[in-house]
């Protein structure tokens, strides 16, 4: 696998966004800044709770000699011995900086014989890439806001209609399709539970008309979403049938809808597009649809656990 596009994007942007970041984001605080409009931009640059936390990632690559083993690594996967011979530090000195890589998320190692050979994280990189343009997505649009907002005007926080995200996995777009479709429990979030009991299985029916439902122990059911459109290895679009309260929603006119696409970057790479989009649907309160599902451990969440799940070892 070969990162060096995507760690470029990371590190060139990270230096480069960061000064206008806080420029921009200064500057709204001085006029009484809001959250940006409509759409509620979510990437997986949230936390990656399975193994890492991405706010390690970015406090890591504070370091110079760090983000210099990075630069070296998305070029070609590399060990102790020839990271040592490309940077004025001791192979001491660059084992301890890939350990601290290794426990943000941002490098994997394999045995190779009697060597270990470091790599990039793509779930790791991804995520802080992710993050970057979730900062840079939020600095425009408070940017924007403060452009137009007179001023004097008490600026209010617009409603979250729309929530995206993204994960970028290393798996043909066949597999990515089927992980997601079949394998949908295992990145469920077991105390997302509208049962009673705890959930036994989570299913996720391969079919228009179908739905997806959990089953408790017990052998009860929630079925709390249908299958609207089922197109492998594209596209899945599913209902939100849970309400404001958290409650099952049975009117199909007051619920939401999830739209999941599949796009192939290369043979070997899929990038997965999540859109939960027309969540004023669900009627009086439906701002808290939007809220729980953009939270972190919303979608955010079940991306990253899905992510996981295409690591070596998984």
């Amino acid at each position: 696998m070969r990162l060096a596009t995507s760690a470029s994007v990371v590190l060139l942007a990270l230096i480069a966004a960061t000064v206008s970041y806080r420029h921009m984001h200064e500057l709204a605080l001085m006029h009484g800044s809001r959250h940006s409009g409509q759409e509620h931009i979510v990437r997986l640059g949230l936390p990656f709770v399975v193994t890492y936390q991405a706010g390690d990632g970015w406090e890591v690559l504070g370091d110079r000699t760090r983000r210099a083993i990075v630069e070296c690594l998305a070029e070609r996967p590399q060990a102790v011995g020839e990271l040592a011979a490309e940077l004025p530090v001791s192979r001491p000195a660059v084992s301890q900086h890939l350990k601290v890589l290794k426990d943000a998320g941002l490098v994997t190692e394999r045995a190779v014989g009697t060597r270990r050979i470091y790599r990039l994280n793509p779930v790791g990189m991804s995520a802080l890439h992710d993050q970057l343009e979730t900062f840079w997505n939020r600095a425009l649009a408070g940017y924007n806001d403060v452009v137009e907002q007179p001023t004097g005007d008490v600026m209010t926080q617009a409603a979250t209609t729309v929530v995206r995200g993204q994960v970028i996995v290393e798996a043909p777009i066949d597999r990515a399709f089927t992980v997601f479709t079949e394998r949908f429990g295992d990145f469920k979030p077991p105390e997302h539970n509208l049962l009673g009991v705890a959930i036994a299985e989570t299913v996720f029916e391969p079919k228009v008309g179908g739905h997806i439902y959990d089953r408790g122990v017990d052998g009860s059911e929630c079925r709390w979403a249908r299958v609207l459109a089922y197109e492998p290895p594209d596209r899945v679009v599913f209902s939100w049938d849970i309400s404001p309260q958290w409650q099952i929603e049975t009117d199909p006119d007051n619920t939401s809808e999830v739209e999941v696409r599949f796009v192939a970057e290369t043979p070997q790479r899929t990038r997965v597009e999540l859109e939960h989009r027309n969540i004023d649907r669900h009627g009086p309160g439906w701002q808290a649809v939007g809220d729980g599902v953009g939270d972190d451990a919303g979608w955010p969440l079940y991306l990253a656990r899905y992510a996981a799940l295409f690591i070596e070892g998984s």
